[in-house]
């Protein structure tokens, strides 16, 4: 039998345009979903409407990967939000269970362990503390689902950095009712 052939490796390499691309794009997305969850809130989102300002200003700077960071925690709070509203939950147990708790831990140590590198606003560092209090109460209630959301969400403000980024050839702008792509 022939050697098996070395898989290749990749040449190919994104520049700094690709990932402020693909970060522009991340940021539009969840802005449109953050959107649709205030609506649904209508009036209970104090922390995701803070968010959605910060990611904006970080959206003016040309900070479009701390904005797409900004909006996914505020998509995550959003659901969190919801879920706090829907009645029941789902019974959780055995494989399940052990999977929930692990992601959970994970997740949590991920987000404390990137939060200590950052130096944050005093408003993100107010919204990061409370969502992990808040999904560890949920976890020790049972709301697996809410835990999850709001551990995600501490988890996405973790990675955002603090200082200014390059700024990219295009920001995503957002007014009440209105998402546009724009050229700077």
């Amino acid at each position: 039998m022939p050697p098996k052939k070395a898989a290749k490796k990749s040449a190919k390499h994104h520049d700094d345009k690709h990932h402020h691309a693909k970060d522009l794009r991340r940021a539009y997305e969840h802005l449109g979903r953050v959107e649709i969850l205030r609506h649904v809130l209508s009036g209970h989102g104090d922390d995701i409407a803070m968010l959605v300002d910060l990611a904006q200003r970080q959206i003016a700077s040309g900070g479009v990967k701390n904005a797409a960071d900004m909006l996914r925690a505020a998509e995550h709070l959003g659901f969190a939000a919801i879920l706090n509203r829907a009645p029941g939950k789902t019974e959780v147990f055995g494989d399940l269970m052990t999977a929930v708790d692990e992601e959970f831990e994970r997740l949590e140590a991920k987000a404390r362990d990137h939060w200590e590198a950052a130096s944050p606003d005093p408003a993100m560092s107010r919204i990061f503390e409370d969502s992990l209090k808040m999904a560890v109460i949920a976890r020790d209630h049972g709301a697996y689902r809410q835990a999850l959301e709001l551990v995600r969400a501490a988890e996405a403000l973790a990675h955002v950095k603090n200082g200014k980024q390059k700024p990219g050839p295009k920001r995503v702008a957002a007014s009440s009712n209105v998402r546009e792509l724009a050229a700077s």
